[in-house]
């Protein structure tokens, strides 16, 4: 993939585009705030369609890849952004970001971006099913345990998790028992590039006053979401070297360990709480399209000694 490519691909054009939009014509805020929950709703039921059938037919098989997933997104990452927070962070509006972005399971772009880093496909598929499987029952926790003493509309709430759970649900299986999936997977990159626009230009637009302003809050939140996936991937890559653990593996717990879903975090904030808490998923996210570029630079000088990395182990 030439530099060229990387930087003109569709989806960095698009997100760049809801971030300048967003600050520069922000009059379709309104639209794009009623937009948010199908947004979010279509994003999660093209990426359940990914799933081949029968994936989860043998869950003892899975469990491995689940726990490594779980680990990696939640007690390696949520936890680092919690403490970080906790320190750095006094604001409640943006504390509330915060914790919901270290709730919520991996980003989607990691199923796309670990083909392109030669991940392991199996540790990547079945890690990201595990967290989000995991989250039915880690972010109402998490929720819980660091927002108890916050007012929440509830209302709300019930509106997104039937529209973020059981629709998706539903519909994906729907569209593979009428073959609706060979169709939509066809266009499924301008699909999610779609809604991504959408919930970008949401949070940006509701959110111009405050990085116009741009508070001592904001730097402390760039700098969480840069030593997070700064040391988190330092990490891997010297256990990696140390320990002689194959380019794959390695390649897909970065990617469950450095990526959350900033779009959903964002979405939940701005659709129940409020503008300012939807300002951390912003920052992150600008941080993970860095960090994506980067992989993707680091990619193309990697060539693997042997087919065997590519292939998950036993």
């Amino acid at each position: 993939m030439s530099t060229i490519k990387i930087f003109t691909k569709l989806s960095n054009l698009l997100f760049v585009a809801a971030i300048l939009l967003g600050l520069l014509l922000p009059q379709a805020a309104p639209v794009a705030f009623v937009l948010i929950p199908p947004a979010l709703m279509i994003t999660l039921t093209v990426t359940l369609l990914r799933f081949p059938p029968g994936f989860f037919n043998k869950p003892r098989t899975l469990l491995t890849g689940a726990l490594w997933g779980n680990l990696m997104s939640y007690l390696v990452l949520g936890n680092l952004i919690i403490l970080g927070s906790i320190f750095l962070i006094r604001d409640e509006k943006f504390w509330i970001g915060l914790v919901l972005i270290a709730a919520v399971p991996p980003a989607v772009l990691i199923l796309p971006l670990s083909e392109k880093l030669q991940g392991d496909k199996m540790l990547t598929l079945t890690g990201f099913a595990g967290t989000y499987l995991g989250a039915l029952i880690l972010t109402p926790l998490i929720g819980v345990a660091f927002l108890k003493f916050i007012p929440i509309h509830y209302d709300k709430l019930i509106i997104l998790a039937v529209t973020l759970i059981g629709l998706p649900l539903i519909l994906s299986r729907i569209a593979v028992d009428r073959n609706w999936d060979t169709w939509i997977e066809r266009y499924e990159g301008n699909i999610l590039d779609g809604c991504f626009f959408i919930l970008f230009y949401a949070l940006t637009a509701h959110n111009r006053h405050l990085i116009r302003q741009w508070p001592s809050e904001i730097i402390l939140i760039s700098i969480l979401a840069f030593a997070a996936v700064f040391f988190i991937t330092l990490a891997l890559l010297l256990i990696g070297r140390f320990y002689k653990i194959s380019h794959s593996t390695i390649s897909s717990l970065l990617l469950l360990g450095t990526m959350k879903n900033y779009g959903l975090a964002g979405g939940i904030a701005l659709y129940v709480f409020n503008n300012e808490a939807a300002a951390p998923a912003l920052i992150f996210s600008v941080f993970m399209f860095l960090n994506s570029i980067w992989l993707k630079f680091r990619a193309r000088n990697y060539a693997p000694s042997s087919a065997s990395e590519l292939t998950p182990p036993a």
